[in-house]
């Protein structure tokens, strides 16, 4: 089981329990993280350590939500991590903006310790024994 540290741990806006894997959840400090609203602007894999660590940020003030106003960036640092799928799809995004390219479709989470970010332009599957979330200004 991946061990959550910065995550809620209420049922309704968890990972787990909420269904909603990383899509949507709530930090520990109780402020909502909605990823669909976000852009993936880095992806840093550090083989040798075995970490992932994703940078999504809230770049639409329309779609931010008012309690991360001050910190739009979410920062993840996934430790223990297994890749197990990582493809691109470059084709037909040539032209298209990066906040298109990086817009996140899904991050699911399969109870256990699987996970699988989707985004317009790429699929990244992993396994990770824990991840750290936390919210920063840019």
């Amino acid at each position: 089981m991946t061990e959550f540290l910065g995550i809620t741990d209420d049922p309704r806006h968890d990972v787990a329990s909420a269904g909603t894997g990383l899509y949507e959840f709530w930090t520990a400090d109780g402020v909502p993280v909605y990823l669909h609203d976000t852009t993936l602007i880095s992806l840093e894999w550090q083989p040798v350590r075995r970490r992932l660590g994703l940078r999504f940020v809230y770049d639409d003030p329309q779609w931010t939500p008012p309690e991360v106003a001050r910190t739009p960036v979410v920062l993840m640092d996934f430790e223990g991590v297994v890749l197990l799928e990582w493809s691109q799809d470059n084709e037909g995004h040539e032209d298209a903006p990066d906040e298109v390219a990086g817009q996140v479709a899904d991050f699911s989470y399969d109870g256990r310790d699987g996970f699988e970010l989707v985004t317009a332009q790429s699929v990244v599957g992993f396994t990770a024994s824990r991840l750290t979330v936390a919210l920063k200004s840019a």
